[in-house]
């Protein structure tokens, strides 16, 4: 099935990120036809898998991976086939993380100097490189952290390249749950962290930093405050307050008692912004769920639709 949603000749970006835990390799080969993908963005080369399956139209979804993660990743790779066996074309992107011509999980052991803000530029220059070449219209789904990068490009571009957008159980971020968070891996809170830090330049690096799920890493000042200082932006809910973009959020069911974000994202009010549970998906959104996950981006996408195409 091939998807057209138009915007003023624009297209549809699909994004999506696992959670904050380590990302799974997958097992699985890469989807068949798969092709790797190079541009060039300011000093460093973005790395993309490209599918598009025989048969499809030129629209175009861009899959984001999760935290560290890459295109390699058990969910991108899964997701990505599963989209394909439906006619579907995608552009899984690697996002940079500081590392020119990445194609690999970035370590937790090498030198950290990326920002959560980062992945804003590096999705809108692999949408607008498609729309380049006629292939569009272009959609973003993202997961876990992508979720929520993906809602903050949203609000700060208003979707110029954008039609639409499905959101994977999106990660929150607020000063409370953020800390306790990190007091839970780390004992120490956040405030000590930043404390630490605060005397270091933005571009010095830092030794012996509890970071993100690494544990010990050598950090940027810059890079440990844009994971950790207060940002409300980096947070799903907030940013799709205000979003004029379609965005569809699909969340794992049953939630926790203590699943802050999600219960936010169910109380959202905004007409572009729609949530549906996914029965037995969890939070990392498994093999098993994939199939109901593909219906419901593909029937959303469907549904937006202009009538009589």
């Amino acid at each position: 099935m091939c998807l057209r949603i138009l915007k003023h000749g624009l297209g549809l970006v699909l994004a999506c990120l696992m959670l904050s835990a380590s990302p799974a390799i997958a097992d699985t080969p890469a989807p068949a036809g798969a092709i790797i993908e190079t541009i060039r963005h300011g000093a460093l080369d973005l790395k993309a898998r490209h599918v598009r399956p025989p048969g499809a139209g030129l629209d175009t979804i861009i899959l984001v991976h999760d935290t560290l993660g890459g295109f390699e990743s058990t969910l991108i790779t899964e997701l990505q086939t599963a989209l394909a066996a439906e006619g579907l074309s995608t552009l899984a992107i690697n996002l940079s993380l500081g590392v020119s011509a990445r194609m690999t999980a970035f370590e937790c052991n090498e030198r950290h100097r990326h920002r959560h803000e980062d992945a804003l530029e590096e999705i809108d220059a692999w949408a607008d490189w498609l729309l380049g070449e006629g292939l569009g219209p272009v959609a973003l789904v993202g997961h876990g952290r992508g979720g929520a990068q993906i809602a903050w490009y949203l609000a700060k571009t208003g979707g110029r390249h954008v039609n639409a957008a499905v959101l994977l159980a999106p990660s929150g971020w607020t000063p409370r749950s953020a800390d306790m968070e990190y007091r839970a891996r780390y004992t120490n809170g956040i405030a000590a962290l930043l404390t630490r830090i605060a005397s270091f330049k933005p571009d010095d690096y830092i030794d012996n930093v509890p970071f993100l799920h690494c544990g010990s890493v050598v950090a940027t000042r810059a890079s440990i405050n844009s994971y950790y200082g207060v940002e409300p932006k980096r947070d799903a809910p907030t940013a799709l307050a205000n979003v004029k973009t379609p965005v569809l959020a699909l969340l794992p069911d049953p939630l926790s008692d203590n699943d802050d974000v999600t219960k936010r994202l169910s109380a959202v009010k905004n007409q572009f912004v729609s949530v549906r549970p996914i029965p037995g998906a969890g939070a990392q959104f498994s093999s098993d769920a994939l199939p109901v996950v593909v219906k419901a981006i593909e029937a959303y996408l469907q549904s937006l639709q202009p009538t009589g195409n």
